[in-house]
């Protein structure tokens, strides 16, 4: 245990050491005198001792001792437990094969050497208790290797995993390419391969892609892919149901070749509401799963029909853009006005009567001053308060602060505060930050995956200008922020939403969003991520919220098996004003099964204004319908219902033979080795890991150390007591 003396100043202090020996040397000459030779020297050597004790102490040194032991390396288990090591092929049940090789000989063998922590992942990573082996549950809904795999990065010392063993069929259906993260992996990666690699018996539905949101007497068409493995030529229907009911079937005929056909149905649905269906494929004999032969979607249908009224002050990009887009959807009848200087209007009048600004569904606001829409203001006012319309409000140069809108009705109907004074609209270009609400809200979801949704975002050209909006309201919700913009003591909001009376209010304080049009051509993209943002938003805004008085919704009608849903509600008193303290629950039930009911509180959000959320997981695959219901103190508020859908882990069943190539290749990357449960006794004489050895330092400052003080007194005291022996005390 090596032991280091260590001080900020050793060369000072030891030039200390010599003057204060050559002092008390100089002092102490006339003891030659009075004593003998030998007496005096030792009276000066205890004087000089205890004068470099106390000049050590007041330099603070310190005492680092380095401790050295070896101890056995960790060795990681990590053992997949998704939907697909559950199947049954030509080798048995994977589930029994993975439960032989976790209690079997060659693990145990290595435990003896190693110490060994065991983990389960499936779309996340946990630990593995070891009296959970012999009932492993395999229903994970997705297989993230390469997330099990970076687990295995962190730590150092004797922390730090040495080797891991992977257990695992070799389909990954979630997260980042194993092969990339084993590129980083400093450490052997040991694959045991799980499954048959030859082909299976299976028929599966393999894609289906519909809208979400439709309208009444639209024409939806819906895609449906199906593929066969293992049946040579067949022919099997593919069957559409609605409520179990048949409404269409179309037979296709499969071959080994593993090449999708695609058969695409059409609904129309008649009335608004949410819709449920079923697409489904019969079992087949000797199939390895009927899993994936069946999935369930539903679509929320909205009335047809929507009319919408754009009003501009003047001819801009952002117009052009947003009329072009919105007039490709059928279901939309656009009506775009100019207010000009000269207060005509082109190419139509405005709506002059309560009752022809009823007739819209939408109205959008761009930049326009407030002088000149006041004549209409208290007609929009009523549009969104009263009859529930939507309102869509644009920045630009003549929105906002800058048109004029602070303390007005019309500024008052926003979800952020306006600065009375205009500073000037920015010209600065800037990307919106999402906030945790806008990467799971309805408006700014770019993708069904979230993850692809974030990615969209990013890959949005920057906004050229943007006006100073404020403090978002009491109740609103945020989406976007700028990334650097400050009022008061929180980013300034740019794009947020929120409820008016019985409408809904979005506010989006930029101006340019035509870019993510034109520009994302330029770079080589599509213009989607505009279409699919503005197509959000004008369904999100349009939807009838109605004279109910309690609100509440699911944030998606459609979830993959294992997906976290959740409740948003708001809740109301007679006069429509937010309730805080009320008792909101939501029945949960299959939507053929009304007497079977999960029972879930919706709770405050802390955001106050009536708001309430709740979230369930791990539904079963089928069709859902909720019912909400509100209380106030024991009295009855109000109630609502929704519907939503939950799908199977299809992406589990897609791939069912065991990846041995990616096994290999895992294997062979980081230095470890491939083994089938047959040949894993193999493995754990080839996992020879040297032991790990372990530096523990400790650092002890010596200044105040009993010790030390101790050796100061024993060093005075000896020289008081030798001078008192000597006669001079």
């Amino acid at each position: 245990m090596p032991v280091d003396i260590q001080t900020d100043s050793l060369i000072w202090i030891l030039i200390a050491f010599i003057l204060a020996g050559i002092l008390i040397y100089g002092l102490s000459r006339r003891l030659f005198s009075q004593l003998s030779p030998a007496a005096a020297w030792v009276l000066i050597g205890l004087r000089i001792a205890a004068a470099a004790v106390a000049l050590a102490v007041l330099s603070d040194p310190v005492s680092r001792m380095v401790l050295e032991r070896t101890e056995s390396p960790r060795l990681a288990v990590l053992v997949d437990t998704s939907a697909s090591m559950g199947l049954t092929d030509r080798l048995g049940r994977r589930n029994e094969v993975l439960a032989s090789v976790l209690s079997g000989d060659a693990l145990h063998a290595l435990e003896t050497r190693h110490r060994v922590h065991r983990y389960r992942f499936a779309e996340d990573l946990s630990p593995l208790p070891e009296d959970v082996i012999d009932s492993l549950s395999t229903e994970g809904t997705g297989t993230d290797i390469g997330g099990a795999m970076s687990f295995l990065e962190g730590g150092s010392g004797a922390g730090r995993f040495a080797a891991a063993v992977l257990v695992t069929d070799g389909n990954f259906t979630a997260g980042r390419d194993p092969l990339r993260v084993a590129e980083d992996l400093d450490m052997p990666l040991y694959t045991v391969g799980i499954g048959d690699t030859l082909g299976v018996r299976d028929i599966s539905i393999s894609h289906l892609a519909v809208n979400e949101v439709v309208y009444t007497g639209s024409n939806v068409p819906v895609e449906v892919g199906v593929r066969g493995r293992g049946f040579g030529s067949v022919r099997v229907p593919v069957i559409l149901r609605d409520e179990g009911r048949i409404l269409q079937s179309e037979e296709v005929t499969l071959d080994d070749t593993d090449k999708e056909r695609t058969v695409v149905f059409h609904i129309v649905p008649e009335t608004e509401g949410i819709h449920r269906y079923q697409v489904e494929v019969p079992e087949l004999d000797g199939e390895i799963t009927a899993g994936n032969n069946r999935r369930e979607f539903a679509i929320s249908v909205l009335k047809s029909g929507l009319r919408v009224l754009y009003i501009e002050g003047a001819p801009r990009a952002d117009m052009g853009f947003l009329k072009r887009t919105m007039e490709k959807d059928a279901n939309l009848d656009v009506t775009g006005i100019l207010l000009r200087p000269d207060d005509r209007t082109f190419p139509d009048p405005m709506p002059a009567s309560r009752t022809d600004w009823f007739s819209y569904d939408l109205v959008i606001l761009g930049s326009v001053d407030y002088d000149r829409i006041r004549p209409w203001a208290p007609l929009l006012v009523a549009f969104v308060e009263e009859r529930g319309g939507g309102l869509i409000a644009l920045g630009g140069p003549h929105s906002f602060e800058m048109g004029g809108y602070a303390g007005t009705p019309v500024g008052d109907l926003m979800p952020f505060g306006i600065a009375a004074s205009a500073r000037g609209l920015s010209e600065e270009a800037f990307v919106p930050d999402l906030t945790s609400d806008g990467r799971t809200h309805p408006i700014t979801r770019l993708d069904d995956d979230p993850a692809e949704s974030e990615r969209r975002w990013l890959e949005l050209p920057p906004l050229p200008g943007m006006n100073q909006a404020g403090r978002a309201k009491p109740g609103a919700t945020v989406l976007a922020r700028h990334p650097t913009w400050r009022t008061e003591d929180e980013r300034t909001p740019v794009i947020a939403e929120h409820r008016y009376g019985q409408g809904r209010v979005l506010a989006i304080a930029a101006q340019g969003l035509w870019r993510w049009d034109l520009m994302m051509w330029g770079s080589g993209g599509t213009n989607a991520a505009y279409e699919r943002f503005w197509n959000n938003a004008v369904r999100w805004i349009t939807v009838r919220e109605g004279s109910r008085r309690i609100r509440v919704v699911s944030d998606k009608l459609q979830y993959h098996g294992g997906e976290t849903i959740r409740f948003d509600g708001q809740v109301y008193d007679e006069n429509y004003r937010p309730v805080e303290r009320a008792e909101l629950t939501v029945a949960v039930r299959p939507a053929q099964d009304e007497a079977d009911a999960l029972q879930i509180n919706l709770t405050s959000t802390g955001q106050g204004f009536g708001r309430y959320a709740g979230r369930l997981q791990f539904l079963p695959e089928g069709a859902y319908s909720f019912e909400a219901s509100a209380a106030l103190s024991g009295v009855p508020i109000g109630t609502d219902r929704g519907g939503f859908v939950v799908g199977e882990a299809g992406a589990e069943f897609e791939r069912t033979r065991m990846n041995r190539e990616l096994l290999v290749q895992l294997a062979d990357m980081t230095g470890g080795g491939f083994y089938l449960p047959s040949d894993i006794d193999r493995m754990a004489d080839d996992i020879e890991l040297d032991e790990i050895t372990v530096q523990e330092s400790r650092t002890v400052s010596l200044w105040n150390h009993p010790g030390v003080l101790a050796l100061l007194v024993c060093l005075l005291a000896a020289e008081w007591f030798y001078r008192r022996y000597l006669g001079m005390v």
